[in-house]
């Protein structure tokens, strides 16, 4: 059993340690990236088409797009933590740069499992927030490492 004298060792226990920090950026990365890469497995045979032309997706970029996905929950989760509202910002810039290309490039669809679907505006839009929030978890998760040094 060991007695701390003073305050000092517990600064090391706080929440916001950096191991912590770390590891849970990573688990939400590599859980999300998992996720994506057992989606692809599971439904496979994923295309996407724009503009004239398709092009088929594999297994990498469903991951990827998992670890984004894992990097936004983090940002979310870090928000909800210290009562962030700046998060709103995030997913509304994310969300407008994902409308701006949908309406840039237009006509796009998706194929997954022998059937196709067009991709509006919406869903890109939704992309884009996802995406902005995900920005918003690696801002985050390298502010708390910079207030560490």
């Amino acid at each position: 059993m060991r007695i701390v004298m003073n305050n000092q060792e517990n600064d090391s226990q706080t929440p916001n340690n950096s191991s912590d920090s770390v590891q849970e950026a990573a688990i939400s990365v590599g859980v999300g990236a998992a996720v994506g890469a057992g989606a692809s497995t599971v439904v496979g045979g994923m295309g996407l088409a724009v503009g004239g032309t398709a092009v088929g997706i594999g297994i990498a970029p469903v991951a990827a797009a998992g670890a984004v996905v894992g990097s936004a929950a983090y940002g979310v989760k870090k928000a909800v933590e210290e009562q962030d509202p700046s998060i709103v910002g995030a997913a509304v810039i994310g969300a407008g740069a994902g409308a701006g290309v949908s309406a840039l490039v237009g006509g796009m669809g998706l194929a997954v499992g022998g059937t196709a679907v067009a991709v509006t505006m919406a869903p890109v839009a939704a992309v884009g927030a996802v995406v902005g929030l995900a920005g918003y978890g690696i801002f985050k998760f390298f502010q708390g490492e910079e207030e560490k040094k």
